[in-house]
């Protein structure tokens, strides 16, 4: 067995793990399943897009980042203001909020393969999206959107925005959020059409 399918095996292992503990974002189920029934990829890592809020350290270290709320769905203003209500007065370190993009990570067997994923995922409007290499020697597909939202809303246990101002982020970010379902359908639906008929 060759490199390339032993480490499918390994990932393959680990996002059946993630769905057994429910960490692997369900909204895409349907998309890495697919990806991962062709034979000359698999993937490594993913997010559907979601919504946080996210209290970053002093030190300024993502690792050390803590959610205080996190959505892969449509948010309820309510429900998340009144969840920013009840931390802030808690924490000295800034609170962002954020809407964050669709990612997907492919590994691919070869550069060639790796090429037509990337035209699929342009062609689907994942504009962003790119190829790298991981030690010189591994294909990677980088796919990601571009809908984004990122703002601090509390330093110092103070809030900084107003209700009427995180309403009108919540319903940005969810407008954003079902952009970036519709592009995740138009992604799928030509991964159907060249590789059911190849």
């Amino acid at each position: 067995m060759d490199e390339f399918n032993k480490l499918k095996i390994y990932h393959m292992k680990k996002l059946e793990e993630a769905k057994e503990k429910y960490l692997a974002d369900q909204p895409i189920y349907y998309i890495i399943d697919f990806i991962n029934s062709l034979d000359f990829f698999f993937t490594t890592s993913s997010c559907a897009g979601r919504i946080i809020l996210l209290k970053i350290p002093k030190s300024g270290k993502k690792f050390e980042a803590e959610f205080l709320f996190k959505s892969h769905y449509y948010v309820n203003f309510y429900y998340i203001w009144n969840k920013l209500l009840e931390v802030y007065k808690n924490y000295d370190e800034k609170i962002y909020f954020k809407q964050e993009p669709f990612i997907l990570h492919v590994s691919s067997k070869n550069i060639e393969r790796a090429y037509e994923l990337l035209n699929i995922a342009r062609k689907s409007g994942f504009k962003h999206s790119g190829i790298f290499l991981i030690n010189n020697k591994r294909v990677m597909v980088e796919i990601v959107g571009n809908e984004k939202i990122e703002t601090i809303v509390s330093k110092n246990k103070k809030l900084l925005v107003s209700k009427e101002y995180f309403y009108n982020l919540v319903k940005e970010a969810n407008e954003k959020l079902k952009n970036v379902r519709k592009r995740i359908n138009i992604f799928y639906k030509n991964l159907l059409s060249y590789y059911i008929t190849i």
